[in-house]
């Protein structure tokens, strides 16, 4: 049956009349002359009384590692810089099929400018179908590795492949992932499960500082309010944490209200000019207490056409050469890359050769089915997937 578009239309203009329109410009003035001159540390000070159990926070704040508000201009690009990037798909395991196994296809680009100016585009693609593949601890617990656990997996294994990719250039190198380097996923994960999964996460990690490759990872469209949840918490004059009870009678209260719905990426949108930065923020998620020396740190940098974030651990990020690497490279990819908003080159490529097509999945299925046929086996599904396929009566 058809979706009822009578219904889905109302819905839509419902959403539309709730969205900021020409009558908050002054209030999107106010949060930005209130990131100009908030005290960043008032806010380190209260983040501290947190930490003493003396004041409840209520949401995610990024903390700032010196101002709010400072911006910084795209440094010199080094005459010779190669650039590494990976990235990923999958098959997940098919619970109505009769034979559990997922595809892994880590695709990688290494495009070096210069002097010796070169490009290395490649794949490689894991069938897994062994117990300790589909299974964490397949003799124990046998947690099955799900869609949400193989994006883990799969994270993991982008890290090792730029890794790898990042060794195929000479130096400079950076290489830089796509999405963020927080393994969020892992924060409600079994602690067994999480302990295994983070220790090869960082065990890469500590490759690419042992080999003083700078890291970094790019977030477009970045979701994130860590940066204006600060901001509210330096406006809040109270410690409860109880937002449900506030009664938004004053100025700065009901600019806190309206912070509410505002992105970093929107409150940075009139500060930063084309190719600038801010400061460096930490964030504190939790499962970055298990980072160690690799915690992450971000900024927000205009790219032309919209603010990503950058990501990286704070090893790169307290490195001035690595930082101004990161910083002019991604600008310098984002120009190259011919479409806007501009998105960088090299993760464009690496995603081109990540992807798995609709025709290579159809042609791994048959491929499972011819290999069970040639041995007398049929290749059993579930009944509901056979009606799925199936037109009904």
């Amino acid at each position: 049956m058809p979706l009822d578009i009578d219904i889905l239309y109302r819905r839509v203009e419902q959403m539309l009349i709730s969205m900021p329109d020409a009558s908050s410009r002054q209030e999107w003035a106010n949060c930005q002359e209130f990131l100009r001159h908030a005290d960043p540390d008032l806010l380190r000070a209260k983040l501290r009384q947190r930490e003493r159990g003396a004041a409840k926070i209520p949401w995610l704040v990024a903390e700032p590692l010196s101002t709010l508000a400072g911006t910084f201009s795209t440094p010199p690009l080094p005459a010779d810089l190669s650039i590494a990037a990976a990235d990923s798909s999958s098959i997940a395991p098919d619970r109505h099929s009769s034979l559990r196994y997922y595809v892994l296809n880590v695709g990688y680009a290494v495009l070096s400018y210069g002097s010796a100016p070169n490009a290395i585009l490649d794949a490689r693609a894991q069938f897994c179908f062994e117990p300790q593949e589909l299974y964490f601890d397949p003799e124990g617990k046998r947690i099955p590795i799900d869609e949400s656990r193989l994006g883990i997996l799969m994270a993991i294994e982008e890290m090792a492949g730029l890794h790898d990719a990042a060794q195929l250039a000479s130096a400079p190198v950076l290489g830089l992932s796509d999405g963020s380097l927080i393994l969020w996923n892992l924060q409600n994960e079994d602690k067994e499960l999480q302990n295994e999964y983070l220790h090869r996460f960082l065990f890469t990690l500590d490759a690419f500082r042992r080999d003083n490759i700078p890291l970094a990872s790019y977030v477009s469209f970045p979701g994130s309010h860590d940066v204006v949840n600060g901001l509210r918490v330096i406006l809040c004059d109270v410690t409860t944490g109880d937002c449900a009870h506030c009664l938004q009678q004053t100025e700065s209260q009901s600019l806190c209200r309206f912070m509410g719905g505002v992105w970093d990426r929107q409150l940075f949108q009139g500060l930063l000019g084309p190719g600038q930065r801010t400061d460096i923020f930490q964030s504190q998620s939790a499962i970055l207490d298990q980072y160690g020396e690799h915690h992450i740190q971000f900024f927000y940098l205009n790219v032309g056409g919209e603010i990503a974030r950058i990501e990286a651990p704070q090893w790169v990020m307290a490195d001035s050469e690595m930082l101004d690497l990161v910083h002019s490279a991604v600008i310098d990819q984002c120009r190259k890359s011919g479409q806007y908003p501009p998105y960088p080159s090299v993760l464009i490529e690496a995603h081109e050769q990540a992807v798995i097509s609709t025709a290579d999945r159809q042609a791994v299925e048959e491929l499972v089915e011819q290999a069970l046929a040639a041995r007398g086996i049929t290749y059993v599904r579930s009944a509901k997937d056979r009606s799925k396929r199936s037109r009904g009566v």
